[in-house]
């Protein structure tokens, strides 16, 4: 699986600062998947209970499932050390290019880490391919 880091328009083309963590952890839990970020890029950091995810390119449909699962898996690795009563949150926005329709889909999430969890047991990939 590949995963490409792209940068945020709404930033101003930088890159979430999660991207380099992100890319550490994937290589001791996932060395197969493969994370590329774009050198020379700014980073944008929110200083609060967020996890902000890069946002990502998917090359395969399949890879939006498997992509989902890791981000949840490195959300309870991310939160693990929280403290009682804090109101994590996690924000993801991934796209995907159907290079045989030319359509580009794109996922996004914002909420809580107990939410993601419950939006990807309950995520239809067909319905999602089909909207």
């Amino acid at each position: 699986m590949k995963i490409e880091v792209l940068g945020e328009e709404i930033y101003g083309g930088a890159i979430a600062t999660e991207a380099g963590a992100f890319k550490k952890w994937l290589k001791v839990k996932h060395p197969d998947i493969e994370l590329v970020i774009p050198q020379g890029k700014d980073k944008v950091d929110l200083h609060d209970f967020t996890l902000v995810m890069p946002l990502v390119q998917l090359a395969a449909e399949q890879s939006i499932v498997n992509y989902l699962n890791l981000v949840l898996e490195y959300a309870n690795y991310y939160f693990s050390g929280s403290l009682k009563g804090e109101k994590n949150k996690v924000s993801l926005r991934a796209k995907y290019f159907n290079s045989k329709s030319g359509e580009l889909k794109e996922f996004c999430f914002e909420g809580s880490e107990e939410s993601l969890g419950k939006t990807i047991k309950q995520f239809d990939i067909n319905r999602f391919l089909e909207s």
